[in-house]
């Protein structure tokens, strides 16, 4: 592939970025989804963007750059900014974010359960006039108000979401007047100038959004470079996304609402649902006595009388509009009765077959779930329909699982690179005489595993991390740890006041002898922060985070095994695994960083688990961990 120029920010390449750039260039070339596993460090990001700025200025395409979190969205502007001063480019690019966080209407940014669907009946009704401000009545103002929202945005190159806040809300009308825009109306004006738009995967992924998005931005999608970061979020999110829970205390909520309100004829609809689904956990679940027993399947008609299964769609827009009603009328910020009519029409109206409608007992309720099975209905259709895209992750193994639950195995590239890091910075140790299998389960083998987590915690000298696949064996494990650091815990029920404080309180602990952070695999802790240099020097990995075998598991276990034969591996073994190359990789953060990792499990050899772990973790086996420890720090 031969292009002009590779526009690229830094004045060299890190060892295997060059590389990253020239497969990707490839991949669109040939019109490819290419899936790359890249670890911390290799640049994949700068990579990314400057094989797509470099392609898509030659042949007139556009970016869309996804991230799970918006936290994310800084690093991708940075990458743009910088190679637009370096060679002058003038690349325009949005930092694009959801509707609910651009808000600044005060009644409708509180709400919560239910922001879009006040949102929408505002604009509709003319009642936002922030949204009026954008769209005026009058013709002629309209007009004029466009003009002076484009004027405003060819004095912009790169709009982040916290600038396009400040712009709209000191806008001024044509009189030379405040007039305070509705930054997301204003941000989607923008966005159809600008070549590269960062986003959240829900932008392109939720099809309830999509269409509309690309529609509004004047974005056609065959003509996009679609890069997706941090892709093993994807699964995961597109999963939460389809996937609908409820239960009678949510359903009880909605109907005093609806008698706050007098809505009668939704306070009789949902009165009966509610007996209707006491009946069914009352059938299903009256000769099983242990909760892990109670659950079951359910059919989709089995949950109403048949008397409302004609008119559902009706009901469903009937509870709906007495949710919005209510958070009007009362003034609030949420509304069980938008929660429930969101289930139904997940349950209802979303004839995907590929869902597991179920009931259980969750913590004393009665609850119902509607969960998707398959994200190829989703996935396949957007990198079919892309001009090409980039599935990019630090943890993408094995790389041939990606490509068939995203539906692309016929039109993609797999590549998996080095760690750029010095293999000496860091120590990968398998302890494997202990286990945290269900059968081994005792206290004989928790007190070995607390001596032992113990030890390796004493030796290291500075702060550590205790990684547990639960909080149930977290509670079972930590009181056979006998440290001399300070024990900070991950709560299990936290606030973001709560999580900052436990990661300051152990950051501090650096600047003694260190802390030990009690955590579990898969939580915040595991993937959501970045401890550098001497903040982290070692990780105790207890056990491996495998799922409970409950109905949803056990479905996703057959329905991969009809498609894949590997419905053990891709539904059970790697999510797990996955948890734990995430927790292990808090550890080495950049080239600097210097550190240990332990793995507590026996099982970590067995073949089922070692295929899923990456190439560059190579583990050490020894019983003198504590001279490993001493002779790696010394």
């Amino acid at each position: 592939m031969v292009l002009k120029k590779i526009y690229f920010r830094h004045s060299s390449f890190r060892e295997g970025q060059k590389q990253i750039i020239i497969d990707i260039l490839e991949a669109f070339e040939n019109r490819k989804n290419i899936i790359l596993h890249a670890p911390t460090g290799t640049g994949k990001t700068d990579a990314s963007l400057s094989a797509a700025i470099s392609y898509a200025i030659e042949h007139d395409k556009k970016i869309l750059f996804l991230t799970p979190k918006t936290s994310q969205h800084k690093i991708a502007l940075e990458v743009i900014r910088e190679i637009n001063f370096k060679y002058n480019l003038g690349v325009k690019a949005i930092d694009f974010v959801g509707k609910r966080n651009l808000c600044i209407e005060p009644g409708i940014s509180q709400v919560k359960a239910g922001f879009y669907e006040v949102c929408k009946n505002a604009c509709m009704n003319k009642q936002c006039p922030f949204y009026n401000n954008v769209r005026p009545a009058n013709k002629t103002e309209r007009e004029i108000t466009e003009q002076l929202i484009e004027r405003e945005n060819r004095s912009l190159t790169i709009l982040s979401a916290e600038n396009s806040r400040n712009i709209s809300y000191d806008f001024k009308n044509l009189h030379g007047k405040p007039a305070p825009l509705c930054p997301y109306e204003f941000s989607k004006i923008f966005a159809r100038t600008c070549q590269i738009i960062i986003a959240d995967y829900n932008h392109l992924f939720s099809k309830k959004i999509s269409s509309t998005f690309l529609a509004e931005i004047n974005v056609d999608i065959k003509d996009c470079i679609v890069i997706v970061d941090e892709a093993h979020n994807l699964e995961e999110r597109i999963i939460k996304l389809l996937s609908k829970t409820i239960n009678l205390n949510i359903i009880n909520r909605a109907i005093k609402e609806a008698e706050e309100i007098d809505e009668k004829n939704v306070e009789s609809f949902l009165k009966e649902f509610v007996l209707k689904l006491e009946e069914i956990a009352h059938n299903k679940f009256k000769d099983k006595k242990s909760l892990y027993e109670k659950e079951e399947f359910v059919k989709e008609n089995e949950i109403i009388s048949e008397k409302h299964i004609k008119d559902i769609e009706e009901k469903i827009i009937e509870i709906e509009e007495a949710g919005i009603s209510y958070i009007e009328k009362k003034n609030e910020t949420r509304s069980s009765l938008v929660t429930v009519a969101l289930f139904l029409e997940s349950w209802f109206l979303i004839k995907e077959k590929d869902f597991v409608k179920y009931i259980k007992i969750e913590k004393n309720v009665i609850t119902l779930k509607n969960n998707a099975l398959d994200v190829s209905t989703i996935t396949k259709e957007v990198f079919k329909n892309c001009f090409s895209s980039v599935i990019m992750s630090g943890t993408l193994t094995p790389l041939s699982m990606y490509e068939e639950i995203y539906g692309i195995k016929d039109n993609s590239v797999l590549k998996e690179y080095d760690s750029p890091f010095l293999k000496e910075n860091r120590l990968d140790i398998l302890i494997n005489n202990v286990t945290t299998k269900f059968t081994n389960r005792n206290i004989d083998e928790y007190k070995k595993i607390g001596d032992i987590t113990s030890q390796i915690v004493n030796s290291i000298p500075g702060n550590t991390v205790v990684f547990f696949p639960s909080f149930e064996m977290m509670r079972d494990i930590e009181k056979y740890i006998k440290i001399n650091k300070p024990k900070i815990y991950q709560l299990e029920e936290s606030t973001t006041d709560d999580f900052e404080k436990m990661i300051n309180d152990f950051k501090d602990g650096s600047r003694l002898l260190g802390s030990c952070l009690f955590a579990v695999m898969g939580g915040k802790a595991s993937e959501g922060i970045d401890l550098p240099g001497n903040l982290l020097l070692g990780a105790v990995i207890i056990g491996i985070p495998l799922s409970k075998l409950e109905i949803y598991t056990k479905a996703r276990i057959e329905y991969y095994d009809k498609l894949y034969k590997k419905g053990w591996q891709y539904a059970y073994i790697q999510p797990a695994i996955q948890k734990v190359i995430q927790s292990a990789g808090r550890v080495i953060r950049s080239e600097k960083d210097r550190g240990v990792v332990f793995y507590l499990d026996s099982r970590y050899e067995w073949d089922n688990y070692k295929r899923h772990i990456p190439k560059n973790i190579k583990f050490i086996k020894t019983k003198e961990y504590k001279e490993e420890i001493l002779k790696f720090f010394s």
